[in-house]
């Protein structure tokens, strides 16, 4: 019996990484996968990219990329676009009112080189209706109440903020230190781009003669208190449901990642450790897996680690 390849990654942009390297390794098909995003966020906004996804090729290439042109929120529609999976299933706890069911929807490069991209349910009427790029899969946000059934190979893709999340990102030190000419110049400008720029709020503070940037610490207070027994409670039975949930529709993943959020800070620190241990002890009774820990895939990564962790070809 072949042992399911599960990737412990500490962000969530890396499951990219790993789904490129698992490719190339014979773990997964490169085309013609379903997508299970166990997540409390979509992670489907579109990137901007810089580098265009034909620069991957190896390894290196391929973490060049992960790191230098997505974040925790953008990585999926880009695999997308690669063809490496045409159904994506979305699974929360409670979707928003209007998130809608069972979808077509399709993307394309809106330039050349391939560096931004266009979305929509339908790209016909659209200056793009006759792009030659043209990406279609079908999308879905669903619940533990909805079956799955699918004859393709399902790449499992966990959040722990799925089992507790923090509503806002809890970043631990949101200080950055800097000169102070930057300090005057951001006290000074009213218009300086950090004060503008939509969406997080960033302060300059003065302490102990040093100067520093400030981000979001109106959310320092966010999350879960520490150490409730209700939350952990909480937690065991979203467990469990989650698992019930794999069983009954008769999920057995080619591949999983599991990703950990907390530099992110959307998983609650207190309750990481717990998450990880009780998710991964519970799937370890439905699924024969071999756990590898992102750090092991990447280059440069010790010979003695990777020869530990080598997984046999699918």
């Amino acid at each position: 019996m072949i042992r399911m390849p599960l990737l412990l990654v500490e962000e969530h942009h890396e499951a990219f990484y790993v789904w490129q390297h698992a490719i190339r390794r014979g773990w997964l098909n490169p085309a013609d996968n379903t997508l299970l995003h166990v997540d409390e966020h979509s992670d489907m906004s579109l990137p901007h990219l810089r580098l265009t996804l034909d620069s991957i090729h190896d390894d290196a290439s391929a973490a060049e990329f992960t790191y230098s042109e997505l974040d925790i929120g953008n990585f999926i529609w880009p695999a997308v676009y690669q063809g490496i999976f045409n159904r994506v299933l979305w699974l929360r706890h409670r979707h928003a009112r209007g998130a809608g069911g069972w979808r077509q929807m399709s993307i394309c490069a809106r330039c050349d080189p391939p560096t931004r991209f266009v979305t929509g349910s339908s790209l016909a009427g659209t200056p793009y209706a006759g792009a030659t790029d043209i990406r279609t899969m079908e999308y879905a946000p669903i619940g533990l109440d909805d079956t799955v059934r699918t004859d393709q190979p399902v790449v499992l893709d966990i959040d722990l903020d799925y089992f507790c999340w923090n509503e806002y990102p809890d970043y631990g030190d949101r200080r950055v230190e800097i000169t102070r000419a930057a300090y005057e110049d951001f006290v000074n400008d009213r218009y300086h781009f950090l004060r503008i720029a939509p969406g997080s709020k960033v302060s300059a503070v003065e302490r102990d003669g040093r100067c520093y940037l400030c981000f979001n610490d109106d959310h320092a207070e966010a999350g879960p208190a520490p150490d409730s027994v209700a939350v952990r409670e909480s937690i065991a039975e979203r467990i469990h449901a989650f698992v019930e949930f794999l069983r009954r529709c008769e999920i057995r993943p080619a591949l999983a990642v599991v990703c950990r959020s907390l530099h992110s800070g959307y998983t609650p620190r207190p309750y990481a450790g717990f998450i990880e241990r009780n998710l991964l002890g519970a799937l370890a009774h439905q699924t024969d897996f071999e756990t590898v820990d992102i750090a092991a895939l990447l280059p440069g990564a010790s010979e003695d680690v990777e020869c530990a962790l080598t997984l046999p070809s699918r």
